[in-house]
């Protein structure tokens, strides 16, 4: 036989050898790998007992303590008035008309037939003119202002509910600097005289109807 296929037998062999020897260790690795593992897990279990707990026993409260709840002990029983006798201590009822605003001076005179106060003028609806109905009123006013020296005048514009309270408070304005200008043309020193406006903010009176505005547009004397 020639050398040349003895060389190449005994590599074959060689090669056939070398592939069972790495298959059998394949097979050890993996059985060993398996029971490795089952013998981990046996031992984890068995070193790791499971335990149980068991619940306490829940405490109970005394009846006389679960009867109410905590509402009803914390809640104070209401005070209950004593009824007062009647014609007994009792505050007289204020009536509505007492909330309402003062009454506007009027001029009032004494038994003497003197004069003791300044009487207040009114307007046209939205106008600031002086009408003739106050012309003579403004100028007993003015007698009044001048045979009183020491008094300073305060002359408050007014007006009634409809419009803005902006517009209302210009047309108050207007309304106390157009008296106050006629009362400077009857000789009234314009040193006593301040003017100051309210607008809609004092009415006079509160009803919704022609004849209350009316008695809103005005223009007032506040004496000092």
């Amino acid at each position: 036989m020639p050398k040349s296929r003895i060389a190449r037998a005994v590599s074959a062999a060689l090669l056939c050898l070398m592939l069972l020897v790495q298959v059998i260790g394949c097979g050890k690795r993996v059985a060993t790998s398996s029971g490795d593992a089952a013998g981990t897990t046996k031992s984890a279990s068995a070193a790791a007992p499971v335990e149980t707990i068991k619940p306490d026993a829940l405490a109970t409260l005394p009846e006389e303590k679960t009867s109410t709840s905590t509402i009803e002990t914390a809640r104070e029983p209401l005070e209950t008035p004593t009824p007062t006798p009647s014609g007994q201590n009792r505050e007289p009822s204020v009536p509505p008309a007492a909330f309402s605003a003062p009454a506007a001076p009027s001029g009032g005179l004494s038994p003497g037939g003197e004069r003791l106060s300044l009487t207040d003028i009114f307007f046209d609806f939205d106008q600031y003119t002086i009408r003739t109905d106050a012309r003579s009123t403004l100028s007993k006013d003015a007698d009044w202002i001048n045979s009183t020296p020491s008094k300073a005048i305060v002359i408050e514009g007014h007006c009634d509910e409809r419009g803005t309270q902006a517009y209302n408070l210009v047309l108050g304005d207007k309304r106390a600097r157009s008296v106050k200008r006629y009362l400077e043309d009857l000789g009234v020193p314009a040193s006593r005289l301040k003017t100051t406006s309210y607008g809609e903010l004092r009415p006079f009176c509160k009803e919704r109807d022609e004849s209350c505005y009316q008695q809103n547009r005005r223009a007032h004397f506040v004496v000092h």
